[in-house]
């Protein structure tokens, strides 16, 4: 067979092998601008709220409206600052930082319970957590709160932060999970060198499931700093308002005593220490939310 032949043959082939590497390039290409037209849709409302936030009240509510500030008034964060005051920032981390702490020493034990401690109740216990899940807060909104009345906890920090602690059912299902992905030879072979089951779920258990915690309160702390319906009626008075409650006056338009871009300045200050708890957990947040999809 000459070379002439041999060319004409592996002609097709590497056309084949072109029209293959181009169609797999146009995919790579197609997903990047898929990726970055979400990623703009999603992020352009942050952005406008940061660079609203640095307007004056004329530019705000200008038309058509500016996407940057044609002078920059940082001011406005002071006067927020002033609005929402110390101790409402404060009251704000000390309830999702406390609803938080005390929701990991809940569902982390058990969570491990229902997956690698073995008791027949185990299956009716998972049926009763799901059902809470399907109830919208107002249906129990008004018996949690004659409860927490008639124990006395109305008005201050455990009022605020103990009724909110007993949603579980989504944090003692994401841990089950994950737990049930662990290699169960690790958890007996703790077992065998005299390990008692606080022993292994502190010792074992817990270092692994650091993604899953990670997930876990980044949820649990945007959940809580964002609470708005039980902060307000567990504790109206201003020494326990929290960010949420500051801000929702501001929402009231033509209502609102404050100027607008003060109270987008205001927005900002309550969003900054969110998006920094995520940046800070994000590759711990994909693990373990991928983790916990995982079974063995």
């Amino acid at each position: 067979m000459s070379g002439q032949q041999l060319a004409v043959e592996r002609r097709p082939v590497a056309v084949r092998r072109a029209a293959v590497l181009s169609t797999a390039r146009a995919l790579v290409i197609l997903r990047w601008v898929v990726i970055a037209a979400v990623g703009a849709a999603m992020g352009f409302p942050l952005f406008y709220l940061f660079s609203s936030s640095l307007m004056n009240a004329h530019d705000v509510s200008a038309y058509p409206p500016h996407l940057l500030p044609p002078s920059i008034d940082w001011s406005n964060f002071a006067r927020a600052f002033d609005y929402l005051t110390g101790r409402t920032i404060v009251n704000t981390f000390v309830y999702s930082i406390g609803v938080l702490l005390i929701q990991l020493v809940i569902v982390l034990p058990a969570g491990f319970a229902l997956a690698k401690i073995p008791f027949r109740a185990a299956p009716v216990i998972l049926a009763f957590l799901i059902i809470p899940m399907f109830l919208p807060t107002n249906v129990v909104l008004v018996p949690l709160y004659v409860v927490t009345h008639q124990l006395g906890l109305i008005g201050g920090y455990a009022g605020m932060i103990i009724p909110v602690v007993g949603r579980t059912a989504f944090g003692t299902l994401l841990f089950r999970q994950f737990f049930v992905s662990l290699p169960t030879g690790l958890v007996e072979a703790a077992r065998l060198d005299g390990a008692g089951w606080l022993r292994t779920l502190w010792s074992i258990a817990t270092p692994l499931a650091r993604p899953a915690i990670a997930a876990y309160a980044s949820i649990t702390f945007l959940n809580a700093w964002n609470d708005y319906i039980w902060p307000l009626v567990s504790a109206p008075d201003d020494a326990h308002r929290v960010m949420s409650v500051a801000l929702a006056p501001l929402a009231g338009g033509q209502l609102s005593t404050i100027p607008p871009n003060v109270g987008l300045a205001a927005a900002v200050i309550s969003t900054v220490p969110v998006l920094v708890a995520f940046l800070l957990a994000q590759r711990w947040y994909v693990r373990g939310i991928v983790g916990t999809g995982v079974d063995y």
